[in-house]
């Protein structure tokens, strides 16, 4: 059993500095470090150098997942969304790619996976269909498998954006699925905790043997999630 915590969307936010490592015995973020509205990209990026060597100073339990807004920085030109910053894409860029180990898409606790906007069933049947009967019947580590893939030249199976998102593709992926899709189509059997759709507070949306929480909430309310998993 560990005590975790994870924390929501950044894009910035220094509120991670208030969580003591000794208290846990993993920390996760959520992804989407970079692109702010109202805070300026040095102090952005400031705020990524001190997450990275927060992860190196403790890399056995700081897990760094990767947001929309953070792979179209490392990944450029590829995956390019809302509040890219040409400008300071060249510092950001750097910064992704040269510590691009520490970065990861997915972690996983038992039946507790963690990814920035989660899975889908359907996203799983249509878009991950070879391992669907897999994950299904749990006899695969789903986030090796998202890590491995995206780890690959096949990684864009995995970013795909939807409608809901301003997309064309079917169902959002795990860096771009939205509350409207993954709320009311759960995976069954798993327990996620993903951020990117902002909410005004943590919120979870349960069914039979499987639930996600939504922990984008720090616009709003400074919380993260915990738990002993």
């Amino acid at each position: 059993m560990n005590k975790i915590i994870a924390i929501g969307d950044l894009h910035g936010k220094n509120s991670w500095k208030k969580v003591n490592p000794e208290e846990y015995d993993q920390i996760i973020f959520i992804g989407d470090y970079a692109d702010s509205f109202t805070i300026t990209p040095d102090k952005i990026i400031n705020n990524l150098k001190e997450l990275i060597d927060f992860k190196k100073q403790h890399s056995g339990k700081v897990t760094l997942l990767l947001g929309n807004h953070d792979i179209h920085y490392m990944e450029y030109p590829a995956y390019r969304c809302s509040g890219f910053n040409s400008f300071f894409q060249p510092d950001y860029t750097e910064l992704f790619r040269d510590n691009r180990n520490l970065f990861q898409a997915a972690v996983q606790f038992g039946d507790y996976l963690f990814t920035h906007a989660g899975l889908s069933h359907s996203f799983v049947k249509h878009n991950l269909t070879a391992y669907a009967k897999l994950i299904e019947d749990k006899q695969i580590h789903v986030a090796d498998l998202l890590n491995s893939i995206h780890d690959s030249e096949n990684q864009a199976v995995l970013h795909t954006v939807s409608a809901l998102r301003g997309g064309t593709d079917s169902f959002g992926g795990i860096t771009w699925a939205d509350y409207r899709e993954t709320s009311v189509d759960l995976l069954p059997g798993y327990h996620q905790v993903v951020g990117h759709t902002p909410r005004k507070e943590i919120t979870k949306v349960a069914g039979d043997h499987s639930s996600i929480t939504y922990i984008d909430v720090l616009d709003t309310v400074e919380e993260f999630f915990t738990g002993n998993i």
